[in-house]
């Protein structure tokens, strides 16, 4: 009963300090600091509730189910011009309900994590390296095969060993194939949203003001200047623990530091310490989770941009140009005809039809005018009476 009802002291603080007290601007903050939390459970014995928790959050953040259609409604003109590349706006319930299940993917890999751990250790006597404790190293040489760092430094040495490694590595790289997918889902989902935001817009305020309000729009670039800063945190973080538990000199750690996060990983240096291997399984972790959220915002700002232009070249398609309309008026009276005057003039500019062309057509319409009979196209008298 205690253990219940500190779980749900910790559910309802939580969601008190993230729904109340963090700004929306920095809600992704939030979300990168998640990347920090796996594996932080051995420790402290309620933290799988907590992740679960926040991972749940983050679920209903991604999913936007809060912003039905009766708030949509009830937004602004500059409501939504705010949000236009960012896509907070809520789109149609179709492109919602495709929005990628990354609880999911947390919990593929923490299965992951859990099973490779446990084969590797009941296989440690046919792992070779240098050895601190079983279990650390169990779970380090998961992580390194994982992230497809692969120090070398433990290395399988029987043949059961070497299908059990080939097993997780291709397991590992299908993993990191899912997350590629759900981040390119996300990009496409998001541009959907965007173009869809962006055709309300133009029919709601018209095309001329609607691509004044996207031409104002500014990209946001806080996430990727966030996701900078966790990296270079990251690399200071690691090289320190380098200088100082494992021993190295300060060229070896950064080169490590380095050589770890772009899991090239050499295997000249690498963590020997039970604390040094302690500390790689959740540097490792989140450091090569932030290199991949550093990609993903530098495609997310290439695709706002693109998509900005992509919005402004489809409301323009439905704009006639000032200019275009004064060269079609005609210049005696004053007046613009009709949308079949326009069409003439445009094809004329494209180069499509010629004046000789139109002379010989409406001469062709003269003759054919002339040879019909007043009779023919005048009303019986008695039906004018009427």
């Amino acid at each position: 009963m205690q253990q219940q009802t500190t779980s749900a002291w910790i559910f309802q603080e939580l969601s008190s300090v993230f729904e109340n007290q963090i700004p929306s601007t920095y809600k992704h903050f939030y979300i990168d600091l998640q990347t920090y939390f796996p594996l932080v459970s051995l420790f402290f014995p309620y933290f799988p509730l907590v992740v679960v928790f926040m991972l749940d959050h983050f679920y209903s953040i991604i999913s936007m189910t809060s912003n039905d259609e009766k708030a949509l409604k009830k937004r602004s003109i500059q409501g939504c011009k705010a949000t236009l590349v960012a896509a907070k706006c809520a789109p149609p319930e179709a492109l919602r309900a495709g929005y990628p299940d990354l609880k999911r993917l947390g919990t593929y890999f923490g299965i992951y994590l859990g099973v490779g751990t446990v084969i590797f250790y009941a296989l440690k006597n046919d792992i070779r390296g240098h050895k601190t404790i079983d279990f650390i190293d169990s779970l380090y040489l998961c992580v390194v095969t994982m992230t497809t760092v692969g120090y070398g430094d433990l290395v399988p040495h029987s043949y059961n060993a070497q299908l059990v490694c080939i097993f997780f590595i291709t397991v590992g790289m299908c993993l990191f194939g899912i997350a590629v997918k759900i981040a390119a889902k996300y990009l496409v989902v998001k541009q959907q949203m965007v173009m869809v935001n962006a055709l309300r817009m133009s029919r709601k305020i018209g095309p001329v003001e609607a691509l004044k309000e996207i031409e104002s729009v500014k990209i946001d670039y806080n996430k990727l200047k966030i996701s900078l800063i966790a990296m270079a945190g990251h690399y200071v973080i690691g090289i320190l623990v380098l200088l100082t538990i494992e021993g190295m000199d300060f060229t070896d750690a950064i080169y490590c530091a380095f050589t770890t996060m772009t899991t090239t990983g050499f295997g000249d240096e690498t963590f020997q310490e039970l604390f040094g291997r302690m500390f790689a399984v959740f540097w490792i972790s989140t450091g090569t989770s932030c290199v991949g959220q550093l990609f993903l915002y530098i495609a997310e700002i290439y695709t706002d941009i693109e998509t900005k232009k992509l919005a402004k070249q489809v409301i323009s398609n439905n704009i006639i140009a000032k200019t275009d309309l004064e060269a079609a008026d005609d210049i005696k009276d004053g007046k613009v005809y009709g949308a079949a005057d326009m069409i003439l003039y445009k094809l004329k500019e494209k180069g499509k039809i010629k004046q000789d062309d139109i002379s010989v057509a409406m001469k062709d319409l003269n003759d054919v005018i002339k040879d019909v009979d007043v009779d023919d196209v005048t009303p019986p008298k008695s039906a004018q009476e009427k």
